[in-house]
């Protein structure tokens, strides 16, 4: 179980720093001017950064659930 949890844990943090590394690739390509930009491609881009982010905070939520999880069984297992 406790290796279970780990592995959760690096999972989560894993994915939550990928996604948090294209949220900011995606947010470059709004601030960046480019002559073929239209508001609509500035509104896609911007509207997947903003799920890329949320995505991203989920999955750092839920590695600190696990983390703490992973702790209170520690706890329990040393009383």
């Amino acid at each position: 179980m406790k290796k279970s949890l780990q592995e959760k844990i690096i999972d989560y943090k894993r994915f939550a720093f990928t996604l948090l590394a294209l949220s900011v690739f995606l947010y470059l390509g709004v601030v960046i001017p480019a002559e073929s930009k239209t508001i609509f491609k500035t509104y896609i881009l911007m509207g997947g950064t903003a799920v890329l982010l949320g995505f991203s905070t989920l999955f750092f939520y839920k590695a600190i659930k696990y983390k703490k999880q992973l702790s209170e069984s520690d706890e329990d297992s040393l009383s």
